[in-house]
């Protein structure tokens, strides 16, 4: 198979392969030692951590108790269901707050039961209280323990029909009437106390009673579980920062094929640079050049050689003759570009020699000759 002429491969001179071939290894040396640095590194910092983690959960229940009636067969409502007010004779209601802990943290706090009666402004978008009034339906009580756990319970019994009959006694004499309602909260507040810290806080479920209304529904609120954590400050190792490291990884590979790529590559040649000449004289003189299958007989020319492609040019526009150059499919052999006029030729040798490799048998030529002269 006939080898292709200028074939495409990566070339490149002997001094700047061997140049680019150190940068890239003392790339990779660095960049490893980078990733090295990385990953080994003892670089120590702080970081938050949780000696201790507990955890308050208040819950709600309540059973509306009816008065004798024809309506229902049971005097007892279960929850989440509506109500006229006219049947009911009372609410049963169960607060609870289940603490968790560890054992060892002292838990203590206190908590009572309060009910707010709130008369609203009417007529606006974003009702806010007229009036409001409370009510202490348990008192506070204390609590205290180091066990690992605690549920906290209160009940209470809502006379309804009480504080129904006192806000519409409220409307008589203010002569204000709007929408009531009554929240019922147990309000409770700790404290958690550990060897390593302390953390505080409170929890507040409630129910809200509408008031004033002939048929309502009761809602809970605040039965969300609050959870607290104790934290201490400890001296940890860095952690590795694998951006850096992919970011090191990937350059350190880049480099690496790089290197194969040059390590693969074929050196240049006289021939290429040869090459490389003829193809830049074409693209910038392309224009005013014709190629022509056969060369010239100089034996009956007179040979006068310019020194740049610039000159032929110039001569080419002053005698108004066009420039010709043998054409060659390898650009390399393109050897000279010529102007005729009549038995004068002016030529521009691409190079001083016939083919661009026999340079450097030239060149070894003459070392010898040097060294023959030498010896004599």
């Amino acid at each position: 198979m006939k080898k292709k002429i200028n074939q495409k491969k990566l070339r490149i001179s002997k001094k700047n392969k061997k140049s680019l071939i150190t940068l890239i290894i003392i790339l990779l040396l660095a960049n490893l030692g980078l990733i090295m640095n990385e990953v080994m590194k003892k670089e120590i910092t702080e970081a938050t951590q949780i000696s201790s983690s507990f955890s308050n959960a208040p819950g709600i229940s309540y059973k509306v108790f009816l008065k004798q009636n024809g309506l229902y067969n049971s005097v007892v409502q279960p929850e989440d269901v509506g109500n006229f007010s006219a049947l009911i004779d009372h609410i049963g209601v169960t607060f609870n707050n289940k603490y968790q802990g560890g054992k060892g943290a002292e838990y203590k706090g206190d908590y009572s039961i309060t009910g707010e009666l709130t008369g609203w402004e009417s007529g606006t978008e974003s009702p806010a209280p007229a009036w409001t009034k409370e009510f202490i339906l348990s008192p506070k009580k204390n609590f205290r323990t180091k066990d690992d756990g605690l549920m906290l319970t209160q009940n209470v019994n809502i006379d309804y029909n009480h504080f129904n009959a006192f806000v519409a006694e409220v409307g008589k004499v203010t002569g204000y009437n709007t929408t009531y309602s009554m929240k019922v909260v147990m309000a409770v507040n700790y404290t958690i106390t550990t060897d390593e810290g302390e953390a505080t806080g409170s929890v507040s479920p409630s129910l809200t009673i509408p008031l004033g209304e002939n048929y309502f529904k009761i809602a809970k609120s605040g039965i969300d579980e609050v959870k607290n954590d104790i934290t201490k400050t400890v001296k940890v190792a860095a952690p590795v920062d694998y951006g850096k490291v992919i970011l090191f990884s990937t350059i350190g590979l880049f480099c690496l094929i790089l290197l194969i790529l040059i390590l693969s590559s074929a050196e240049t040649t006289l021939t290429d640079i040869q090459r490389k000449r003829v193809r830049k004289l074409l693209k910038a003189y392309g224009s005013r050049a014709a190629a022509i299958d056969k060369g010239l007989d100089s034996d009956n020319l007179d040979l006068c050689y310019v020194h740049s492609m610039n000159d032929l040019v110039k001569i080419s526009d002053e005698i108004e003759r066009p420039i010709f150059y043998v054409y060659h499919e390898d650009l390399a052999a393109v050897r000279e570009f010529f102007i005729v006029d009549n038995e004068k030729t002016y030529i521009y040798r691409t190079m001083d020699f016939n083919k661009p490799d026999e340079a450097e048998e030239s060149a070894e030529k003459n070392k010898e000759d040097a060294r023959l002269s030498l010896q004599m």
